[in-house]
């Protein structure tokens, strides 16, 4: 996959079919939607394109507004990368850009410099400041401009659950992970920088890869401990996750939110290196207890409980 910084970027000359969005989480609904593009891109003879934009358009739209989404801007490449579609282009949003109407994002942009032929529309896709999201209407911007048009279907799973990006930051803030795995249909992805703790774990036998996150955007858990794993020069690890204030070691009052990783039968220097964490259950709330003793008891619990847990998700 070859990743082009800007629509007017794009310099090749063959045509294109092109999928848009912002594709927050890459669920499986966007997952659908990508291997439409891919099979018909291959049926047509074209090669298969998608257009997201960075920053998201609610950052640009509304500045004020604090947001969160599901995976950082580099957890969203890799996830375009297994998926295998030929180009990803990253197109800047600004307010400016925000002004195109449909037909001129179509006309001027996509089919001007992206040599688009046919568009993989999302079922509740809409495009430009008219908001223009009506099938008919679109066909007809693509008969006067050159290229077809099919939409997707809104998936629906056995288990009923919604697979929107919406849904899935509802169910992260809340814990339930076993929602999050089936509409992502993989885990959930931590990302970050190890640095140095207080050193409190390594006294207690339990050492912490203390994680601060690549992206300040990136949503964080429900406080509490994880069932989770992450991969080690090919090996992957069990690890037991912790997120929130530690109020056993840093007191009740502590308000900042910490990842603490402890990754078992794993000894080598992490610090100052970037570590993927993939979460795969919730397990516990987060509690103070009353010595170092206690935590530990349970701390040992949790061991257990996560290296079931990561045996069976293998």
């Amino acid at each position: 996959m070859e990743i082009i910084s800007g629509i007017d970027n794009f310099r090749y000359s063959f045509d294109t079919c092109v999928t848009i969005g912002t594709f927050d989480g890459l669920h499986k609904g966007h997952q659908e939607v990508l291997k439409k593009l891919k099979k018909i891109a291959l049926e047509k003879k074209l090669k298969s394109l998608a257009v997201t934009f960075s920053p998201h358009p609610r950052q640009v739209l509304c500045p004020n507004a604090k947001v969160f989404f599901v995976l950082s801007k580099q957890e969203k490449i890799e996830a375009f990368e297994k998926i295998g579609i030929d180009y990803l282009v990253i197109q800047p949003f600004s307010l400016e850009f925000a002004k195109l109407s449909a037909e001129d994002f179509f006309k001027n942009m996509l089919c001007k410099h992206l040599n688009m032929k046919y568009l993989v529309k999302g079922f509740n896709n809409h495009f430009g400041k008219d908001r223009v999201s009506e099938f008919s209407e679109i066909q007809k911007i693509g008969f006067n401009c050159g290229f077809e048009v099919t939409e997707t279907k809104k998936m629906v799973l056995k288990s009923s659950l919604e697979v929107s990006s919406t849904a899935l930051r509802k169910y992260i803030s809340e814990g339930q992970f076993e929602n999050v795995s089936e509409i992502l249909g993989r885990g959930f992805p931590l990302s970050g920088k190890v640095v140095h703790g207080k050193q409190i774990g390594k006294t207690i036998g339990f050492p912490t890869a203390n994680i601060i996150l690549d992206d300040e955007n990136k949503i964080i858990p429900k406080i509490g401990v994880y069932a989770s794993f992450t991969i080690i020069n090919g090996r992957k690890y069990p690890v037991m996750l912790n997120v929130g204030s530690n109020p056993t070691i840093n007191g009740e009052n502590e308000k900042q939110v910490f990842l603490e990783a402890h990754i078992l039968d794993f000894s080598d220097n992490l610090y100052s290196k970037k570590i993927r964490l993939t979460i795969v259950k919730r397990i516990r709330d987060e509690k103070k207890f009353s010595s170092l003793e206690e935590l530990k008891r349970q701390l040992n619990l949790d061991k257990s409980l996560v290296a079931e847990i990561i045996q069976t998700s293998l």
